[in-house]
């Protein structure tokens, strides 16, 4: 279908260009003419689920510089020959515009998927007032968006329970090494 589109565009252009206008203003208006059409068919055709891979100025901004491209290739056919079979190509350059203007979806970063907690889901009568403590904090690094106060409580138990198992590793680890010292030490001799 694209390739339908792609012919009766470069058809109009050149008929517009041909019957309707002479001199140089013909075949700028064949190649602008002829463009915008299979471009305005490609962007109202396809699917934007990608967005825009530039800020809407930056966009407009490229298109002109595809635009100052096209003229500068109707001014050329008057200096080279057989350049003014050109025009049938030149919609093809839309095809490139659309999918350099329309790629954001390779740009956007995907947030990470959080990975559950690996604590009970029910906590001891101590956890529940301490987590009413945290909960009273400004800042809470369990809080996000659209995450329900058990679900934050679930992250916030994994936490204080993998902190917990941390202090009593170095607890058991730092009276091994005082056992050991006091035990095997070196004499005063």
């Amino acid at each position: 279908m694209k390739f339908v589109a792609y012919v009766v565009s470069a058809l109009i252009g050149f008929a517009i260009g041909h019957y309707l206008l002479e001199g140089a203003p013909a075949a700028y208006a064949s190649i602008l003419i002829s463009y915008h059409l299979f471009l305005a068919y490609l962007v109202v055709g396809a699917s934007h689920e990608k967005g825009l891979s530039m800020p809407l100025g930056m966009t407009l901004l490229t298109h002109l510089a595809f635009l100052a491209l096209l003229v500068g290739m109707a001014y050329a056919r008057t200096h080279i020959p057989f350049f003014s079979l050109i025009r049938w190509l030149v919609p093809g350059l839309a095809a490139f515009e659309t999918k350099w203007l329309f790629s954001g979806q390779d740009r956007i970063v995907k947030p990470a998927v959080e990975e559950e907690p690996h604590a009970p889901v029910e906590g001891t009568a101590e956890d529940h007032e301490a987590f009413r403590e945290h909960m009273r904090q400004p800042e809470r690094p369990f809080r996000k968006s659209g995450r329900s106060i058990e679900e934050e409580f679930k992250f916030w138990l994994a936490d204080r329970y993998k902190k917990r198992a941390l202090v009593e590793a170095a607890a058991a680890a730092e009276s091994a090494n005082a056992g050991g010292s006091a035990a095997g030490g070196p004499s005063g001799n």
